[in-house]
């Protein structure tokens, strides 16, 4: 009641300023032909208002990734705009995922579509990700000296296990089932038969989304599909060469754009206006809301699901969103490779307990795998991008063996236990056969009940689901033939889809629904004897450590990251 008595007061000073805020706003309309968009390397699906004001304050906003729901809303608004010819968008080498990068080619294809013009620049050049998404453009454009980068995708898989053999360390993995091979880098010196067998399949999915796209922006400068093996044959094309190859349509520093944009090269330039100029005007309002409307919240599930501070918030949410009468539907926002087991299970309690009440849709950005398709899986319906890795219904255990270490540095090690399998997590000694059941039937019963939950998620008997899983990582495209997702798209699309099981049009806007404020306890970590994965957590990358840090101590984890690398 505070804040609404707050806002009317407010409303009312300003309420005598309305006729100047009228003529200012009439003579800042933005009339230029076209809006220039500047994108950042790295792109998020919502803004963060904290993070945004916090770095404009500290005056970093180049900091600030480029939010993929702006950008729509940008559309929406340039497309429906007879002021607007076309929108130019400046287009540096991304640091994101190709689900992402797929949602921003859909925003340029999406402008295209609805008749206005659209032109890439790209001055630094680009690789795959940048020729992916600057194809869905009417023109693109390359600084003279700028190159593309066109070699083809690959993957480079590593292996662990020679170095851990030197130091004297072992991983024994156990794991449901033959695809789920999280553990491999650390356990074999080479790739498994299984995990050749998928990752093969998702290059092909990726690499035929990047041709077919690549195909098409040939065919319509004039060439044929022929020639984009040339292009990959020369790999490295540099200013001109693109344009003679057709990967460009022409050359200029940023100053000659305009130039660029003229209809049929003649005439003088047209002006420009800057995107957060031109969107910023169209939602400008004079007075604000005096409660909260109605609306769509998106619960975001971002990185490794681990317990502790994260998960406790993204529960808190997930409980507001089913309390808040204000919040008519959910969106969960999955971009996570798994982890902990039993985090994932509360997290999905919680939403079971939420679609009991509203409409609950789930977006796969650009990895929902394992926990993560674990906790999505009580969604009423699923979106992803085709190229989005989805999947891996397993589990893996491991343990780390430092029997050999141990002995080359002298170190005895004596146990005083008063039960059989006291000490069956110390590092000094393997497993024996009671033990190793013991784990077999730990990872059999959550193996058969991950399998149930999502049988039971998607309306289908445990024996249809159960062979799509095994473990196996599927391409958004994959997971879709075979029904372990709904629909192919983006954010826009899981919001539009509650929309209409609300029976609600556009006017039932989407939101992020930030984590309560205040300190949340942390949840208990896994023990265990942690001093050989402590050891190693500092030369792995952040997801391996991630991974190795839940499993010291016995955790289940569900995780498929560190055994599929980004594919380049």
């Amino acid at each position: 009641m505070l804040r609404i008595a707050y806002r009317a007061l407010v409303s009312l000073l300003r309420l005598p300023f309305f006729p100047l805020w009228w003529l200012a706003r009439r003579a800042s309309r933005p009339r230029a032909p076209w809006v220039h968009v500047r994108l950042q390397r790295r792109l998020v699906e919502l803004p963060h208002r904290r993070r945004r004001l916090l770095l404009r304050l500290l005056g970093l906003p180049e900091a600030l990734p480029t939010a993929l729901s702006t950008l729509r809303q940008l559309a929406r608004r340039a497309s429906t705009d007879p002021h607007v010819e076309g929108v130019v968008f400046t287009l540096p080498p991304l640091l994101v995922g190709w689900a992402t990068a797929s949602s921003l080619r859909g925003v340029l294809a999406d402008l295209r579509a609805a008749g206005t013009r659209v032109v890439v620049h790209l001055p630094e050049g680009g690789s795959h990700k940048e020729l992916y998404v600057a194809s869905a453009a009417d023109r693109v454009l390359l600084a003279p000296e700028a190159t593309l980068i066109c070699l083809g995708l690959a993957a480079e898989v590593r292996s662990y296990k020679g170095l851990l053999d030197q130091l004297g360390v072992a991983v024994e993995p156990f794991a449901r089932a033959e695809y789920k091979t999280a553990m491999e880098p650390f356990a074999r010196e080479a790739m498994s038969d299984a995990q050749r067998e998928q990752l093969g399949a998702l290059l092909d999915t990726l690499d035929g989304r990047l041709r077919d796209a690549l195909g098409e922006a040939l065919r319509g400068r004039g060439r044929s599909d022929a020639e984009l093996a040339a292009i990959f044959e020369r790999g490295f094309l540099r200013g001109e060469d693109a344009v003679r190859y057709g990967l460009a349509d022409g050359v200029c520093y940023e100053d000659e754009l305009p130039l660029q944009l003229r209809a049929e090269g003649e005439g003088p330039p047209p002006k420009t206006v800057r995107a957060p100029r031109y969107l910023g005007w169209w939602e400008a309002r004079f007075l604000r809301p005096l409660r909260r409307p109605p609306h769509v919240a998106i619960v975001e599930l971002q990185g490794t699901i681990a317990p502790g501070r994260k998960a406790e918030r993204t529960i808190a949410a997930i409980r507001q969103a089913r309390k808040d009468r204000r919040v008519r539907g959910v969106v969960l926002l999955v971009s996570s490779p798994g982890g902990s087991a039993l985090t994932s299970d509360l997290l999905h309690r919680e939403l079971v307990r939420l679609r009991e009440k509203k409409p609950l849709v789930a977006y796969f950005a650009d990895v929902a795998a394992s926990g993560g398709y674990y906790v999505g899986a009580p969604a009423q319906a699923i979106v992803a991008q085709p190229t989005t890795l989805t999947g891996s219904i397993g589990v893996v255990s491991a343990r780390l063996l430092a029997e050999d270490l141990l002995a080359r540095l002298g170190i005895r090690t004596e146990v005083i236990r008063r039960a059989p399998h006291a000490d069956m997590f110390s590092p000094a000694r393997p497993l024996d056969e009671a033990e190793r059941a013991i784990l077999e039937r730990e990872l059999d019963g959550f193996y058969e009940a991950f399998v149930r939950i999502v049988a039971e998620g998607r309306g289908r008997p445990a024996e249809e689901i159960e062979p799509l899983a095994r473990g196996r990582v599927w391409s958004g495209a994959d997971a879709k033939e075979r029904g372990l997702v709904d629909q192919l798209g983006g954010l826009d699309v899981a919001i539009q889809i509650v929309r209409e099981r609300l029976g609600a049009g556009p006017e039932l806007r989407a939101r992020r629904l930030e984590p309560p404020r205040g300190e949340v306890p942390p949840a208990e970590p896994p023990k265990g004897e942690g001093a050989v994965a402590r050891a190693l957590l500092a030369s792995l990358a952040p997801e391996q450590a991630a991974l190795l840090g839940l499993l010291d101590g016995g955790e289940r984890v569900l995780a498929w990251a560190p055994a599929l690398p980004e594919i380049r």
